[in-house]
């Protein structure tokens, strides 16, 4: 109890203007739970599961990308085997559509939420990973305490975005402790896990949507262009921009010296950020060498880029054959 309310007090500072050592992105947090979603950290509530009929609603509408981001939890949940941790995939509404976790803890992790059909919108839960990720679009841990509600801050919850190849939020990935040790720095190599996941599955999903058109991947270092791209985008016949992924929106808005914030490249032509036009692809597939793939950007810098000639639907690839190796 004294652990509670010291957590409220602390709270109640930073309300009234206090500074505080904690991140900024919890403390902006902290104050829509009280002035937006109108919370109070007095009155702590329960980890909330839809109904079944509301989890299968979510479950169709995230159909698609729960088929494309299966490969990628997999893979990340070997990575942390032995660990403890707890997967969720999000949709942008904050419902866990899909989890992993370990089958001997499955009450304690339905009790704390970390389980299928938790909700974890900030408007319902507070300040935690999924649902401060869901509104700032960013990367981020929420360490115990970091937590809005006192009914979460045991867990430690780290996760990252997954936007649509139109920039659009659409899901979140979440790696999840019950219980871990006491620095939030503990929990880095889990934020770049998750980061670098959530990264591969973007790329598996414009690769399973736009492989009937050119797709052009990026990566900095030769060495792991074929293998673990930092970008990719999409091209039209003419050379215009048709998707990306949040890596390549990044990457162009940088190469061409705009605000990615307030300049979306979907519909622009790829020559607006790159010194090439559709002509160039052909000359960046993997028939020429690796190192001789190069690209530059308005802005002087250069990238290694690998094209991928449009596929016929006929050969489309399944989309955990477009997951590249971690």
């Amino acid at each position: 109890m004294a652990g509670e309310r010291e957590h409220i007090r602390e709270i109640e500072q930073v309300l009234s203007g206090a500074r505080s050592v904690r991140d900024d992105i919890v403390v902006q947090s902290w104050l829509r739970c009280i002035d937006t979603h109108r919370l109070d950290p007095a009155r702590p509530t329960e980890a909330y599961i839809v109904p079944d009929t509301q989890l299968r609603e979510h479950r169709e509408q995230s159909e698609r990308l729960i088929a494309i981001a299966r490969s990628g939890l997999e893979t990340l949940f070997k990575q942390v085997a032995g660990q403890n941790y707890v997967l969720l995939l999000a949709d942008a509404k904050g419902v866990t559509v899909d989890f992993l976790g370990d089958p001997l803890f499955m009450d304690q992790l339905r009790t704390a939420g970390l389980y299928l059909g938790s909700e974890w919108s900030e408007s319902r839960t507070g300040t935690c990973g999924v649902g401060s990720c869901i509104v700032t679009g960013e990367a981020m841990t929420i360490h115990q305490t970091d937590h809005f509600d006192t009914t979460h801050t045991p867990l430690s919850c780290t996760a990252a975005p997954i936007f649509d190849t139109k920039g659009e939020l659409t899901a979140v990935l979440d790696i999840s402790l019950l219980r871990s040790p006491q620095p939030k720095v503990s929990q880095n190599l889990a934020l770049h896990l998750v980061t670098a996941s959530a990264r591969r599955i973007e790329l598996a999903n414009l690769m399973a949507q736009m492989h009937s058109e050119w797709v052009l991947r990026f990566s900095r270092s030769p060495e792991f262009l074929d293998v673990d791209p930092e970008a990719a985008i999409a091209l039209d016949a003419s050379g215009r921009i048709l998707g990306t992924t949040r890596g390549g929106a990044l990457l162009l808005a940088q190469a061409g010296g705009v605000d990615w914030r307030l300049s979306s490249p979907i519909g622009q032509p790829i020559s607006r950020y790159l010194d090439m036009d559709i002509d160039d692809l052909p000359n960046l597939t993997r028939g020429r060498p690796t190192e001789e793939r190069l690209v530059f950007g308005r802005n002087g810098s250069a990238l290694f880029a690998h094209a991928i000639e449009p596929q016929p639907s006929s050969g489309r690839r399944a989309p955990a054959e477009a997951l590249p190796k971690p």
